[in-house]
């Protein structure tokens, strides 16, 4: 049987630095409504009612607000021997590290841009039994209608001085391009966004001029919904609750066609609650070509990130640096 042409199977976690952790905990369990599943010195670990393993978010307590590590699950034990070489070839990795709660030892690497990545293989499948367990055998939480309420982890967007050098470091891993974003065909694109499965995006990829080479940093972190009908619901729930949405009224993506809110959580981090988003099922489908000027984010409004045409983020859209 031929093998799968990619190493890993899909976005497992991502660890967010919060600048207060008690206030991000209270907002991620009792405003989103996430579960949570552990705790260390710290860090507290969460997962939406539709995950499976034993978290999907990380928050650490930290000095400035951002990203911490991206982890990823492997395709298989034979993909992380594969993984871990290749990436040791190419200069990209950093070690092993014996794991963290729920999961085994992580091999860790860093992108161009300068985010730590870990890949791993062994995982805790959390089945939770009493008053979150779920009639449904393929369900490993119940749906308690809590808050926000999203069903699971989604993607990440990450920001880069450098695009064209990590789009060739995701593509080398196996990942697929379905969407990219120009100014125009005669430069370089700006940004993408990058699948390893069948979902729209796992991780989105963008240019920010005012990051200097080599660094990187955190736009945002993506959970998602069923339907547009909860994205709305979400809006009541975080204006009755005294959050404001970042950029104003829900509207959809004209790339990837998400339906979509951003809240901006205490800690300092940026969250994306969505739902629609077209999904991928062909091998060599894209890239689909979106160009700045027609604001690939905002299809139903004039909401645009980008302050210029040199793909600059306007201030209120800026992102944590790592």
């Amino acid at each position: 049987m031929a093998k799968n042409p990619h190493y890993f199977s899909q976005m497992a976690h991502i660890e967010v630095i919060s600048t207060n952790l008690e206030a991000s905990v209270k907002f991620f369990t009792d405003i989103v409504g996430l579960d949570e599943t552990g705790r260390d010195k710290n860090s507290v670990y969460l997962r939406a009612w539709g995950d499976y393993f034993q978290h999907t978010l990380k928050l650490t307590q930290g000095d400035k607000p951002g990203m911490g590590h991206l982890g990823w699950r492997a395709d298989s034990e034979e993909s992380l021997t594969e993984v871990v070489a290749y990436l040791e070839q190419t200069g990209a990795g950093l070690g092993w590290d014996d794991g963290d709660l729920g999961h085994g030892k992580a091999y860790r690497f860093k992108s161009p841009d300068g985010h730590i990545h870990e890949v791993f293989w062994d995982v805790v499948w959390l089945k939770e039994k009493g008053a979150r367990g779920s009639v449904f055998a393929d369900r490993y939480a119940s749906n308690r209608r809590k808050g926000i309420c999203p069903r699971r982890f989604d993607h990440v967007t990450i920001n880069t001085s450098n695009y064209v050098a990590d789009k060739k470091f995701f593509i080398g891993l196996g990942f697929r391009n379905p969407d990219e974003v120009r100014i125009t065909d005669e430069i370089p694109p700006v940004g993408g966004l990058f699948t390893t499965g069948n979902l729209s995006h796992d991780i989105a990829i963008f240019t920010d001029p005012s990051l200097k080479p080599g660094e990187g940093a955190l736009n945002h972190v993506a959970f998602n919904f069923d339907s547009r009908e909860e994205v709305l619901l979400a809006c009541d729930w975080a204006i009755e609750n005294g959050y404001k949405l970042a950029m104003g009224a829900p509207t959809r993506h004209k790339a990837e066609e998400g339906f979509f809110i951003y809240i901006d959580e205490p800690g300092g981090n940026r969250f994306e609650f969505y739902a629609g988003a077209r999904l991928i099922f062909a091998p060599d489908h894209g890239p689909d070509v979106h160009y700045l000027k027609d604001n690939p984010n905002d299809a139903w409004g004039n909401t645009n990130p980008w302050a210029s045409a040199d793909g600059s983020f306007k201030k209120e859209h800026a992102t944590h640096k790592q």
